[in-house]
């Protein structure tokens, strides 16, 4: 005997059957049986079987209402497909659970009774519960229950969704307006929060969203939508870039030229009224073969005697270069998106493309110069995690297939407090090209052998260095203090960082100066590089004594008092100041001895004055 939830069952069965099967309805009476069908099925999922059986039996009857269908119905329905669709219905079970997870619950009576269940992808209830001799509806209605979700069956599949009461049943439309999300962004936030039945659509014009689901489905989104819609943080990105070229070029050479003229010819002639005369040329090129230097050349006619000439072209041409681009922008961009400055020009070049019909010349353009790009993220405690991409480029070649660009450029990712400065350096590009060129034997001569070759020195040094310093751009009024707690973190010290990297670099070229090499050194004498490297010294000890080149800096700049200026009193205060403030230092002995040597030296002069 079949019961009131089975007799709904097979009325809901029967139902199915006549819309599959294709019968064909009025407007009117097709939008009444679809109303009571679907209150039927909400009932139907609620427990209430009396009323839903109320429900599809007015479906039903509305359906067997139109005379030309009646014969078709009693004819279609098969006994043994109604007896297949009772069959979840007569099996009986038994189970029980004690706090299992939901989710294992439902594969194992998917898997058990070969049951297709479509289950949520956010279930994290536990359930426990005993069931003896009830339906496979019953069980599995129960086990939902108990977790605070329903189903409803869509042919073969059961679909699991969060439970809702009946004064929520029906699906409600609503619009949601947005402040500071963009719709598009918000719609993928909570695109999954949507129960089965729900759904999502994006009104770009007004920046707004409009859900159709369940009341509690839709104040969880608002909800969700009301916690993140917030204002975006926006920051301030202050940049200094630097970059620093320095050329150095030489060009050496000579050129000869003789050329010898005898009267009356070299050889004898027949005719004795020959009054003509021969001449013999030559020519020695040794000029420079600099490709990117040229000029200061000087003709000399360095032996001119009887029916000899001979002239000589000297190339003698020296080129310092020094370029400096300082360039201070500054840009505020929202958290979490990307801040671009360009600072340069557009290069335009030709590009073709072949078609059916020809070939289409199109101009296109690509930037060059320099170009930051940075895209910060600032994080509750105040900290910002900033994508650095800083560039500088030039173009080398104009060719067929486009502009050949050199390019300088660094990717960085990087953990900062508001207003703190950090330092990008050490992209630094060096060139050296010589050539050299004699003739045997003579060109190898002590001296003379410089009047018998060439030479050519192209020296070039670029240097980038990129400051940044950003910060958090607050409403006035919304700013809250934050709380001062003490707790463990482990970052990087940024500030340590850039004023190490501007120590060594300020360090290696005073090493340079004092040591006559590199770039720095070119083409100044000993005075004027023994000056600058003291002056770089000094400024290392004085502006970084916490840097771990201070103490060397300081022996090196008493060593230059000392040795160089004989100048015994200022070695003795930055001997002094090295063993007072570094005595750890590997240079501590050596300056003690230095303090001690000079302090002697000054106790025998005092000796000679009395």
């Amino acid at each position: 005997m079949i019961g009131i939830k089975g007799r709904c069952f097979l009325i809901i069965s029967l139902i199915s059957l006549m819309l599959r099967a294709g019968f064909v309805y009025s407007e009117d009476i097709q939008e009444r049986i679809n109303q009571h069908y679907q209150m039927g099925s909400v009932y139907y999922q609620q427990g209430k079987y009396k009323e839903a059986q109320e429900e599809f039996q007015k479906a039903l009857d509305l359906a067997n209402q139109v005379e030309k269908k009646k014969t078709e119905a009693g004819s279609i329905f098969d006994v043994g497909e109604i007896e297949e669709l009772l069959k979840t219905e007569q099996t009986r079970v038994n189970l029980e659970y004690k706090e299992v997870p939901l989710s294992t619950i439902l594969q194992s009576l998917a898997y058990s009774y070969n049951l297709n269940i479509v289950p949520p992808k956010d279930i994290k209830e536990r359930v426990t519960i005993s069931l003896k001799d009830v339906t496979l509806d019953e069980a599995l209605e129960a086990i939902l229950i108990s977790g605070g979700y329903s189903y409803y069956k869509k042919g073969n599949l059961i679909y699991i969704y969060p439970s809702v009461g009946p004064e929520e049943a029906s699906l409600i439309t609503t619009s949601i307006a947005l402040k500071y999300l963009q719709a598009a962004e918000a719609e993928d936030l909570v695109s999954k929060s949507l129960s089965p039945r729900g759904d999502i659509r994006v009104n770009e014009a007004t920046n707004s969203l409009i859900v159709r689901d369940y009341a509690p489905i839709l104040n969880k989104i608002k909800s969700l939508l009301k916690e993140i819609d917030t204002p975006p943080l926006q920051v301030l990105i202050e940049a200094k870039i630097v970059d620093i070229t320095s050329k150095d070029l030489q060009n050496l050479g000579v050129t000869y030229g003789v050329k010898y003229t005898e009267p009356g010819g070299l050889f004898k002639h027949s005719d004795s009224s020959y009054e003509g005369s021969d001449e013999v040329s030559g020519t020695i090129s040794l000029a420079g073969p600099s490709s990117t230097l040229s000029g200061g050349q000087f003709k000399l006619n360095t032996f001119i005697l009887k029916h000899w000439d001979v002239t000589a072209t000297i190339d003698a041409l020296v080129r310092d270069q020094k370029a400096h681009l300082l360039a201070s922008p500054s840009i505020a961009t929202l958290s979490g998106k990307e801040a671009r400055i360009v600072i340069g020009e557009k290069v335009p070049y030709k590009e073709k493309t072949q078609t059916t019909t020809g070939t289409t010349e199109t101009t296109r353009f690509v930037d060059v110069g320099v170009t930051l790009r940075v895209t910060p993220q600032v994080s509750p405690d105040g900290y910002i995690t900033m994508v650095v991409h800083p560039e500088v480029s030039s173009v080398k070649a104009l060719l067929d297939a486009g502009p050949q660009i050199t390019t300088r450029e660094a990717d960085a990712v990087i953990r900062v407090k508001d207003g703190q400065t950090i330092v990008i350096g050490g992209l630094i590009k060096n060139e050296d090209t010589r050539s050299r060129s004699r003739i045997p034997l003579l060109g190898y001569l002590p001296i003379i052998g410089y009047l018998f070759g060439n030479k050519s020195v192209d020296s070039t040094q670029t240097e980038l260095a990129v400051f940044i310093t950003p910060h958090i751009m607050k409403e006035p009024g919304k700013i809250k203090k934050a709380k001062t707690f003490k707790r463990e973190e482990v970052y990087v010290n940024i500030s340590g960082v850039g004023e190490r990297a501007m120590v060594n670099l300020l360090f290696e070229k005073a090493q340079n100066l004092e040591l006559n090499r590199g770039i720095e050194s070119r083409r100044k004498d000993k005075a004027t590089r023994i000056a600058e490297a003291l002056e770089l010294y000094r400024t290392i000890a004085s502006q970084f004594p916490g840097s771990d080149k201070a103490d060397e800096a300081l022996y090196r700049a008493g060593k230059i008092y000392y040795r160089v200026y004989r100048d015994f009193k200022g070695a003795k205060e930055c001997f002094e100041r090295l063993t007072e403030r570094y005595p750890e230092s590997a240079y501590y002995s050596r300056a003690a001895y230095i303090v001690r040597s000079i302090q002697k030296r000054e106790g025998k002069e005092r000796l000679r004055e009395k």
